[in-house]
């Protein structure tokens, strides 16, 4: 481009401000997974009729006579077990097309002049003929010097489609819960059997008409259509959102989910997301303004228990840890109850009422906009802010929308619709935000109601107690199983209750916890999301080292694209120094950081790179590389790589090159 522009006589400095893209091919996920025809394309009122035993998989079944393995050949075809091995975030080569690549630089060129007055001036037929030629004589001496591309795409070989043809009639292949990329191969009827019987639990209840007969999609859609929300927040695909399952191989079970991509809330939802993270927003606040109020009364702690990522946990850590209490709140999705006073629709109405309070006593309100590219943003702004693109958003609009989404969903499941009536779906886009902020409702509600018996003493047992979703860590508080009792009475004079646990079940995930006389905890090591930290010391001393449940899984895991893979290798390089670059914000030790680098260019090994150059990638970024406040100083690591990996006598290959060369 910028020769071209050199061509007719401007300067190349006209692209600074013009951004390049890229679209990778689909990875070949798109041509083994394929949910809907499973969960969606078949009668619900016909028997299901499973034929795994009279295919050549005996080898392949379960106790039950069904089809569950991890295994590929099951495949039959050595085309499809060669690429699916790869991962199923694998990009299988394609064939070098000449004449499509020109035609896209071209209309790179034709979209640069539409946008640039100058080359729009500038290129009349001539100058524009020229052009194309160039581009033309560019991409063709660029192609000659590319490597070796194949002559065809292994997947559109009709060896490839006719077999994966019969396998979709009879398996559902799918990547395994906790190591997406891993595929799993499970019995397509067993599936089904397994969904319907889901369906048919107390979370969920049959929509059915006047004369008690089931209503299908197109009914159910229709209906929806005419509510006002949806008018407000027309869907660009009428189509409901359907249940899916993912294996869970190491628990030989599945995992439900909803899969609402390109649904009929998709628009709706996608736009409740938006307010949602302003109300959160505006409660982080409220927490801000109580914890500088309670620690003006000798009551330091933590009221807004929310983490965002295992970064910010890193950062927060205390300079000593004395006891640590991690535990998982199990189904934490499924059992958020929808109605009554510890309800969803309540604590959000509560929890959005709040937030509006406080921003409109700073004279804010909240207002959706409308971003250049096209996505929906929350800001909180001066009352009289007015904006073309900008929507006013009042708590009344805000709490009908969740209403209506909450007591609207619809989930498919073959020719048949159920509403959900217990629990949240897993897989709207404001779910994480529902499942964050009811949680919130009650932990903000027991830091206050503290504050109000005056148990300043209670209070500053929390002041490092956080939560990532429904994964709690409390530190420093030898007292925190009291608090998760599930006996405890839950009324306002009692301090020692947080949650509801009458629906909420806490599950410990603590390594080896005692628990004295007087019921406080002594727990010398945990995990929480990527950390496993281990008090050495009685004075608090800790170590952190990374913690990666995936290693723990009953089976080979697939983590990172294979170097075969169709797109640029400067992409694999970023990817690799990015996993280094987050060890240092992980691991507190030298030592451990370098072993978890070793692990690491042991797993991009295994993926076709090679080792001694993923080695001088990784030494080369860590000598560029400013990190803010490490737990690891980033020059005691280096010293210590390059004592280890001494550079052989010969320099082995760039990272781009074939991981077979000497």
């Amino acid at each position: 481009m910028r020769e071209c522009l050199e061509m007719i006589g401007l300067d190349a400095e006209l692209l600074d401000p013009i951004v390049f893209g890229w679209r990778y091919e689909p990875q070949i996920k798109h041509d083994f997974y394929k949910p809907k025809e499973v969960f969606c394309n078949w009668d619900t009122h016909a028997p299901l009729v499973c034929e795994c035993k009279r295919w050549p998989w005996v080898t392949y079944l379960d106790e039950t006579g069904h089809v569950r393995t991890l295994d590929p050949k099951i495949l039959g075809s050595r085309i499809l077990t060669t690429v699916i091995e790869k991962g199923l975030n694998h990009i299988t080569p394609k064939p070098l097309q000449t004449a499509k690549i020109i035609a896209e630089v071209c209309e790179a060129w034709d979209r640069i002049a539409s946008m640039i007055p100058d080359v729009y001036i500038r290129n009349w037929p001539s100058n524009e003929a020229a052009v194309k030629q160039h581009i033309n004589y560019r991409v063709r001496m660029a192609v000659q010097n590319c490597q070796t591309t194949p002559m065809i795409d292994v997947m559109t070989t009709p060896e490839a489609k006719r077999q994966l043809e019969w396998v979709h009639k009879h398996l559902y292949i799918s990547g395994a819960d906790k190591a997406a990329n891993t595929p799993t191969f499970f019995c397509k009827t067993l599936a089904r059997e397994q969904a319907l019987a889901r369906m048919n639990s107390d979370d969920f209840s049959l929509v059915v008409s006047d004369n008690n007969v089931p209503e299908t999609p197109e009914q159910v859609v229709k209906q929806l259509l005419g509510e006002p929300p949806l008018q407000e927040f027309p869907p660009l695909r009428p189509d409901l959102p359907y249940l899916m399952g993912i294996y869970k191989a190491h628990k030989n079970k599945m995992r439900w989910l909803t899969n609402a991509d390109g649904c009929v809330f998709s628009e709706i939802t996608i736009c409740l997301t938006a307010i949602l993270k302003g109300i959160q927003e505006a409660l982080q606040n409220v927490a801000d303004d109580f914890y500088a109020r309670a620690k003006f009364f000798g009551g330091k702690t933590n009221a807004c228990w929310i983490l965002g990522s295992t970064q910010e946990f890193a950062i927060n850590l205390p300079d000593k840890i004395t006891t640590i209490y991690t535990g998982d709140i199990t189904k934490c999705y499924e059992a958020i109850p929808l109605e009554g006073d510890q309800g969803l629709t309540t604590a959000m109405t509560n929890l959005v009422n709040l937030a509006f309070a406080h921003q409109n006593h700073l004279h804010k309100d909240l207002f959706l906009i409308q971003k250049k590219n096209g996505e929906l943003e929350a800001e909180w702004k001066p009352l009289r802010h007015s904006s073309v693109k900008a929507t006013r958003m009042d708590p009344t609009k805000v709490i009908e929308l969740n209403h209506f989404i909450i007591w609207n969903t619809y989930v498919r499941l073959g020719d048949r619709v159920w509403r959900q009536v217990r629990g949240i779906p897993m897989g709207f886009s404001c779910s994480p935000l529902w499942c964050n902020l009811y949680l919130f409702y009650f932990e903000y509600n027991f830091i206050t109601r503290l504050a109000r018996l005056g148990r300043y003493d209670l209070l500053r047992l929390f002041e490092h107690t956080f939560r990532y979703m429904d994964d709690l860590v409390s530190m420093n508080n030898p007292m925190i199983l009291r608090f998760l009792d599930l006996d405890q009475v839950e009324s306002e004079g009692n301090p020692f209750w947080i949650y509801p646990l009458r629906f909420l079940a806490m599950q410990n995930e603590m390594d080896n916890p005692f628990v004295n006389t007087d019921g406080s905890l002594v727990n010398l090591s945990a995990h929480f999301l990527s950390l496993q930290i281990q008090i050495i010391r009685v004075d608090g001393t800790f170590l952190t080292t990374k913690y990666d449940k995936r290693r723990s899984l009953p089976f080979k895991v697939s983590l990172y694209i294979h170097r075969d893979s169709n797109r640029p290798v400067a992409n694999s390089s970023k990817v690799i120094l990015g996993q280094v670059f987050a060890l240092f914000y992980l691991i507190n030790t030298a030592g451990g950081v370098v072993l978890e680098i070793d692990n690491l260019v042991e797993c991009f090994v295994e993926k076709g790179f090679h080792r001694y150059a993923l080695r001088r990638l990784i030494l080369s970024g860590l000598d560029r590389i400013i990190l803010t406040s490490p737990l690891t100083p980033v020059q005691a690591v280096l010293e210590i790589l390059l004592d280890i990996w001494r550079e052989p006598a010969n320099r082995p290959p760039q990272l781009d090159d074939s991981a077979n060369s000497s």
